[in-house]
Formats: C-alpha cells, structure tokens, sequence
C-alpha cells in the first residue's frame, strides 16, 4: 500500500524534474525541439491556446508534437540568445496540475539589446514524471517585440483582418 505522503512527495519531485527540464529547453542552444518533445508521455496532448485563425491548436502525440514544435521554434528563437529562465510554478488543487509562468531573458540579435519579458504561462497535467497535457498560453506579442519583430506580427494579423479571419 502506498502511503498518500509517499504519493505527493513523488509527486512533487516529478513536477520538480519537468520543470527543471523546461528551464533547460529554453536555455538550450540546441536541440530544444528534442528536449521538449520527450517530456511528453507518447500519447501527450500540447495545445496553444491563443494562436492564428486557421493554425491548428491540439497536437496528440509525442512524435505529432515534435514535428509541430519543429515548425514553430525558429523565428523569434533564431535571434533570442536566452541567458536565463525563470520559471515560477503554481501547484493545482489536482495533485497532477501544475501552472507554469515562464520569464526569459537575455539579448536579442533582432534588435541589437537585451530583452526580459514573460514568455507564456502554461497548465501542465503531470503523471508518472512526463507530461501528458501542456495548454500554453503564449505571449506572442512579447517575443515578437523582444525579437524586433513586432511590425511582421502585425502586418500578419491585418492579413488576417482583411481576408475575414477571426
């Protein structure tokens, strides 16, 4: 019989790893995409819950989630140089959720300075060590300003406006 202390404490220690994993994806110069797509359980579930009309927004599956993640970092990673992550966690009433606010900083070649800004914030399902539902609530706007991009997003968005999208 496990006892429920045993059980919180494991618990505990799994969100602890994941999150020190995550603070190393961020931080890596490379193979990040590797890095975060093997946190997830095989048939994880990764959602982005503010993005682009028409993008998709539920990805299932470790290897669905690697290929996603492939496409989306690049742009603004390509000219962040992350020198530190903060992330600041938030247990759920779920021994399983945890809520995740991730802070980057460092220097951006995009616009020749540094940048801090709060990169997402996340609710994280976390069982047996890997995570097996990530909802990520990106600031698209703050890595966009951060990588000096800000003009690109917005004329994305006009696009957008102009062909009806919502």
């Amino acid at each position: 019989m496990t006892d429920v202390s045993d059980s919180g404490r494991r618990q505990h220690q799994d969100h602890d790893r994941v999150v020190e994993s995550l603070r190393a994806v961020y931080l890596a110069k490379e193979g990040a995409v590797d890095l975060m797509a093997d946190l997830f359980a095989v048939d994880g579930v990764y959602e982005t819950m503010f993005t682009l009309p028409g993008l998709p927004t539920r990805f299932e599956g470790r290897e669905v989630i690697r290929a996603h993640l492939r496409t989306r970092l690049g742009g603004a990673a390509a000219v962040l140089d992350t020198r530190t992550a903060t992330l600041t966690t938030y247990p759920g009433a779920d021994p399983e959720i945890l809520v995740v606010s991730v802070e980057l900083a460092g220097f951006s070649t995009g616009t020749d300075s540094d940048f801090r800004f709060t990169s997402s914030l996340g609710v994280l399902r976390i069982r047996h060590g890997e995570i097996v539902s990530y909802r990520d609530y990106p600031n698209a706007i703050g890595g966009s300003a951060a990588a000096g991009s800000v003009d690109k997003l917005g004329n994305l968005l006009i696009g957008i406006a102009q062909r009806g999208g919502s």
